[in-house]
């Protein structure tokens, strides 16, 4: 889906991620501490933190399952192309945005590969034909066709996280979160995946990914958040975040490339960054 704007007193704004002032606790401890976030269409946006940051929690935000299913003490604002998550059921902010999580397990349904992608797109009333096209459509661009007659309990872990990611971009969201869809990958299924938000990026959907492996993010996103205590508490290019002495501090890991990097600039060597990550 094309990116759109919003014309809103006299000003054009991006109408894809706006967070106003995120406020949320399960109890009188806060998990998400005054968060203001905007995101562009077609940004490839990476969150880390350590444990037990809100990370997870933010992204059951993004989609309003937070606080229309899970509740608690919940304010501010969060606009979803232009939808106000407290004002719309979380079937109508999956037309906008998709959510992958990091069990595939826990999000697949249905038998049959064919059958599981082909769940949402049954649910919002289409024709079969539509649902045979979507489906087949999906399943050639992630290059699938070697495991769509399988059924789904004879999937490998990355072959069914392929699967969910399927299930689901055949809704053509304009918005794809994925909690750390790769905990469980190997390099090569990591790659895959990363390989396909590439693909997306070019379609101009936008991606946030909460992601441990730092190095794929260093690679692959545009910018990076650092989430600590409820907070974001940095917010810049994968560079700048990775190379920032905050990170040990708060326990999150700094990349080997800029480990590697770091120590090759303090004994005089120059090093052409962007080269690096394109080998």
């Amino acid at each position: 889906m094309d990116a759109y704007f919003q014309v809103k007193t006299g000003k054009v704004l991006y109408m894809g991620i706006n967070i106003k002032n995120l406020k949320f606790s399960y109890s009188e401890i806060p998990v998400l501490n005054d968060i203001s976030l905007d995101v562009k269409d077609g940004e490839i946006v990476g969150i880390v933190g350590s444990t037990g940051s809100g990370k997870t929690t933010f992204s059951m935000c993004l989609n309003g399952i937070i606080p229309n299913m899970i509740k608690g003490s919940f304010s501010g604002d969060v606009e979803i192309c232009g939808k106000n998550t407290k004002k719309f059921k979380v079937f109508d902010m999956a037309k906008h945005i998709g959510m992958v999580f990091q069990d595939p397990d826990s999000q697949i349904f249905s038998i049959d590969v064919k059958d599981e992608i082909s769940f949402g797109l049954e649910n919002m009333g289409l024709s079969k034909d539509e649902i045979k096209k979507k489906v087949e459509n999906v399943i050639n661009d992630l290059g699938m066709n070697d495991i769509s007659d399988r059924e789904t309990f004879t999937l490998s872990h990355g072959q069914k996280q392929k699967v969910c990611m399927a299930s689901v971009l055949v809704m053509d969201p304009d918005i794809l979160v994925l909690d750390e869809p790769t905990s469980q990958l190997d390099y090569r299924a990591t790659k895959g995946i990363y390989d396909i938000l590439l693909k997306l990026k070019k379609r101009k959907k936008t991606i946030i990914v909460i992601e441990h492996k730092v190095e794929w993010l260093l690679k692959y996103t545009d910018r990076i958040l650092v989430l600590d205590k409820g907070k974001f508490v940095l917010n810049g290019s994968p560079y700048d975040v990775f190379s920032n002495p905050l990170l040990e501090k708060i326990g999150i890991e700094i990349p080997k490339t800029i480990r590697i990097s770091n120590m090759l600039k303090k004994r005089g060597v120059k090093i052409d960054f962007k080269k690096i990550l394109e080998v």
